[in-house]
């Protein structure tokens, strides 16, 4: 988690401050800022979120060289001691830190009797960079970097030679050049704002950044050559009635339009048809949200595909013992690219001969350069924390990958092909109509926050949907919430459910509505209040309608409401819907 930023250009202590607002999303629980003057570093940092660090800071003068920190914490409670930047003993240089120091404890050790003013990793950093220090900053960098273990990207200011350094391990780092400046940042839409050029920072890397460009070393101190590209501007973020969550939401429509265009515009499925034939599974894999959507795309996949298709929570499948080989399709999804237990499951299996695909919302990013092809959902930014529009889009080309390798294989005829296709083109217009329903849901949602728990269930294909769906809730309302599969009521979870507790039951499939049905009635004469989520009606509970659509994608559109429906009891709770507690966006540590 964490954001970073760093920076040689005028304006730096404004210009940081400005990207760390846009880094906020990877973690809010304080900040600060290291400017460098002429014989000293001055730090400022302050528990709390952004706005609290202006605060803070005030008018203090401006400076050439900064670099930036807005924290996730890992390692240290939240006060402003355990914020970054921290100075070395002797306030030769300063550090800001995103990742985690596996061995700091060692290294700690190793430092007997040094005075260390926080409880976290990351200052073990700026000590050692004081050890090493022989009157070379760059040398002292590189022996620091020798003695870490981890994930980490860290971002270090020198007094000695007014230059900016950097240590890169499995964290994301760009390195980003303008004619104004040179940059350091953690993220490449962020970069964007300043940098006409980027480059990505491969692992086990230090950089040194001056006015006269980036210089980039292996940790013995052997130069290495790094492609720098012209990256794809971000758009400025505008809020829908002050939250960016529901902007994210109304947006879905558009985007998945674009999800389908950018799919078949990148070239579809890029396999051999001898290739497709001869897989033995494909994993979808991801972490939250994302394994969400290939835990439904799988669930309607199986309805035409003739080999294993297996969704596998990405911190699983690292040290679980998945069978990969030279017939293994694995699909990485991660909406920001970075997600860490998503790319050391990349990792493996290009390490076992396997296929190795990201479907992510990012052309650059780690998991991108980790596999062998990128498919783009075309989502765009998503700044909120709680993931909405990028899983309807994951979803989208989930089903169009794994609909082209059906009909590769000969499981999906070419009418089925085309029905599914005109049930996209159809698709945008059913999620503008449960859009225009947002007053209902937010009438529902009134009568639902004061829910001590709330269940979602489903069968098939409508399991993930709930899910999602609970997933949502308690990620930005902080109510109780789980999802079961409809069936599984029966065989324990039927002892939780009273007066005080709400169902949202997700009923997509015609042929399983009477069962539906049934499990609605369990419930509602134990005296929960139901909610159907369904193009049906069923008694005993209050209808939250979806259109009808091609069966195999109701679940793009049945996750809709439910993210409303999140949001609008996230409201009414006086939550921050943005920046849900404890929550980072990108999820950047193992």
């Amino acid at each position: 988690m964490c954001g970073i930023f760093g920076m040689i250009g005028d304006g730096a202590v404004g210009n940081t401050l400005r990207a760390l607002g846009y880094l906020e999303y990877r973690g809010y629980d304080s900040a600060g800022i290291a400017a460098l003057r002429k014989d000293r570093i001055d730090v400022y940092k302050t528990a709390g979120r952004i706005a609290a660090l202006k605060k803070f800071i005030g008018d203090v003068p401006e400076t050439d060289i900064a670099i930036g920190h807005t924290r996730w914490a890992t390692h240290g409670e939240v006060c402003a001691a355990n914020a970054h930047p921290f100075l070395s003993p002797q306030g030769r240089f300063a550090i800001v830190h995103n990742g985690i120091i596996e061995n700091y404890r060692d290294l700690r050790r190793e430092l007997n009797g040094a005075l260390f003013t926080s409880d976290t990793d990351s200052e073990i950093v700026a000590h050692l960079l004081e050890k090493e220090y022989r009157g070379n900053a760059l040398e002292a960098v590189l022996a620091t970097a020798r003695k870490l273990r981890g994930s980490f990207a860290i971002a270090i200011v020198s007094v000695s030679d007014r230059v900016l350094y950097a240590i890169k391990n499995k964290s994301p780092l760009i390195v980003g050049m303008s004619e104004e400046g040179a940059y350091l940042c953690s993220d490449i839409r962020c970069a964007s704002h300043w940098a006409s050029s980027v480059a990505v920072t491969p692992d086990d890397t230090v950089v040194e950044l001056s006015d006269n460009g980036a210089r980039f070393f292996r940790l013995d101190g052997t130069p290495i050559e790094v492609a720098f590209f012209a990256p794809d501007k971000a758009e400025e973020a505008e809020r829908v009635d002050g939250d960016f969550m529901l902007k994210e939401i109304t947006e879905i429509p558009s985007k998945l339009r674009l999800a389908e265009q950018g799919y078949f515009s990148s070239g579809g499925l890029g396999l051999t048809r001898d290739i497709a034939r001869r897989l033995s599974r494909v994993y979808l894999i991801g972490c939250g949200t994302a394994y969400h959507s290939g835990l439904e795309a799988a669930a309607v996949a199986r309805q035409w595909l003739d080999i294993d298709v297996l969704p596998v929570i990405a911190s699983e499948f690292i040290y679980d013992n998945y069978t990969v080989d030279g017939d293994t399709l694995a699909i990485f999804i991660s909406q920001s690219g970075e997600t860490a237990d998503t790319v050391r499951a990349c990792e493996r299996v290009r390490r076992s001969g396997g296929i190795a695909y990201a479907v992510t919302n990012t052309d650059s990013s780690s998991l991108t350069f980790a596999c062998q092809r990128t498919l783009n959902i075309r989502a765009g930014a998503e700044y909120a924390v709680a993931s909405t529009k990028a899983y309807n889009c994951q979803l989208v080309t989930l089903t169009l990958m794994l609909l082209d390798l059906g009909r590769m294989r000969g499981t999906v005829s070419d009418a089925t092909y085309d029905e599914v296709l005109r049930g996209l083109e159809e698709l945008p217009r059913a999620v503008e109509k449960i859009l225009e329903d947002g007053y209902g849901i937010a009438q529902l949602a009134e009568q639902l926050k004061n829910s001590t728990a709330i269940f979602y269930i489903g069968r098939t294909a409508d399991y993930p949907t709930a899910c999602e769906g609970s997933l949502k809730l308690k990620e930005i309302s902080y109510i109780h919430s789980e999802a079961y599969p409809a069936g599984e009521l029966k065989h324990g979870t039927l002892a939780l459910i009273d007066n005080t507790v709400a169902v949202v039951a997700i009923a997509t499939s015609r042929e399983l509505r009477d069962k539906m049905a049934s499990s609605v009635t369990e419930v509602a004469t134990r005296g929960a209040k139901v909610i159907a989520v369904s193009p049906y009606t069923f008694e005993n509970a209050v209808r939250l309608a979806i259109p009808e659509t091609h069966p195999y994608l109701y679940g793009i559109a049945a996750a809709v409401p439910l993210q409303l429906l999140a949001y609008y009891i996230a409201k009414r709770l006086g939550r921050d819907v943005d920046k849900p507690r404890n929550l980072a966006k990108s999820v950047t540590v193992e």
